[in-house]
């Protein structure tokens, strides 16, 4: 047996790495790597640049190869890394193909680059590798939020001139992907297509995803669950208000009523990835029952 890396075939990959990802979480009960509908997100926006590490030997067919690892970027310089804990030994030949590919691919060489990954609070065997390889740990850049599906249910609710309803499709996209471009920063590139693509993905399911109507018409907030089919872990993201609109309880409701909803599917947890380290997040996120929280670390170096 030897461990063999290659580079990422969509049709060929994708379902063998949300398969390892559901199987790594489920054998060893970790929170290190990504749940699958997060890989789903993002995986088409970086097919070039997603490596896989597979165990292997010459008599094992394609079809048959054992994914041990992935590394898989959120932008062009901003890593992360997916192992089953058995094979973290080969984190640094991991962490080591990813600066020569950032390195590769730099447009301008003779400029330094910051090259970014991650570690969740607890791993410290991949800190250790970080340290020996001249990463400098930075602050804390978000959270790993988790609800427990005993968590007692969330008892708010929208004020009473305001409406929850479930999006109802293209007719609600181009107004949303304003909205989320307003609050989150995207740039104009998000945009209703972006809305349609989500919803073609197996986590979607529309009536998890739910807008509150303001008096005049308009969409004051919004709050999507994503529930991966096969594990039926539930990622709450994305979630917003618009700023006139805040302080309302918008938020509180809208999460409240997604949770009930989502209930009927038999969800295993629920999580928010990347969640925010402000004042009012963490307000938010306690109120509705994310109360356990794991720090999200970013790690960085010069290239």
């Amino acid at each position: 047996m030897k461990i063999v890396s290659c580079g990422y075939n969509i049709d060929e990959d994708f379902t063998s790495i949300m398969r390892f990802l559901y199987e790594t979480f489920k054998n060893y009960n970790s929170y290190f790597n990504w749940f699958p509908d997060r890989f789903e997100n993002y995986h088409d926006n970086w097919v070039d640049d997603i490596r896989i590490w597979e165990v292997t030997n010459d008599l094992i067919p394609p079809s048959k190869k054992r994914i041990v690892a992935v590394a898989n970027p959120e932008s062009h310089t901003d890593y992360y890394i997916q192992i089953d804990p058995a094979y973290s030994y080969i984190e640094r030949e991991i962490l080591i193909w990813i600066e020569q590919h950032c390195l590769d691919k730099k447009k301008a060489l003779k400029k330094k680059e910051q090259l970014n990954t991650h570690t969740i609070e607890g791993n410290s065997a991949r800190e250790k590798v970080l340290t020996e390889l001249g990463y400098i740990k930075g602050e804390i850049a978000s959270y790993l939020r988790l609800r427990p599906i005993n968590t007692p249910g969330s008892k708010f609710f929208c004020p009473e001139d305001f409406k929850i309803r479930a999006i109802k499709g293209k007719s609600d996209y181009d107004q949303l992907a304003v909205l989320i471009r307003l609050i989150s920063g995207h740039g104009e590139w998000f945009d209703a297509k972006i809305l349609e693509g989500i919803a073609r993905c197996s986590f979607y399911k529309q009536d998890l995803d739910l807008v509150a109507i303001a008096p005049d018409g308009s969409i004051a907030s919004f709050c999507t669950f994503r529930m991966d089919p096969i594990s039926k872990i539930t990622n709450l993201e994305p979630m917003g208000t618009h700023p006139k609109y805040r302080k309302l309880g918008l938020a509180k409701g809208l999460i409240s009523e997604g949770l009930r909803r989502a209930m009927k599917y038999n969800p295993t947890f629920f999580y928010i990835g990347g969640a925010a380290n402000t004042s009012a997040a963490n307000r938010l996120y306690d109120s509705v029952g994310f109360t356990e929280k794991l720090a999200e670390d970013s790690w960085y170096k010069e290239i």
